[in-house]
């Protein structure tokens, strides 16, 4: 996974080559597992579903307390075909989510993967 960092915000992009079909439950899992070994300190879920982009795809989208200050952070597991998914995570203050939402489409809109 590649991070960048800038203003407070996160940007995180990961991709595999064994893609999870199912992406809501994929997510559903690997939130029980984080939570659970307490990666998220004060987590709140938003919600984890199905969204339309590429072949597959769901968000993940939730609060913690991180960096002394509360986090938003939505995360987007796509499927582009059998053998190619990617993660898009991306992370600032609450307080800020409003206000960099239009990043995070420009992102979505603009991302390409690889051939």
């Amino acid at each position: 996974m590649v991070y960048f960092r800038h203003d407070g915000r996160v940007l995180g992009i990961d991709q595999t080559t064994k893609p999870n079909m199912n992406p809501v439950g994929d997510w559903q899992g690997k939130a029980e597992y984080r939570v659970g070994r307490g990666d998220f300190p004060g987590y709140d879920e938003i919600r984890i579903k199905p969204v339309s982009y590429f072949k597959k795809a769901a968000d993940w989208e939730f609060t913690f307390d991180g960096s002394g200050t509360r986090q938003h952070v939505n995360n987007r597991g796509l499927v582009v075909n059998n053998h190619q998914a990617y993660g898009i995570y991306w992370q600032t203050t609450d307080a800020d989510w409003t206000k960099a939402y239009p990043d995070l489409q420009l992102i979505f809109s603009s991302f390409r993967p690889t051939a």
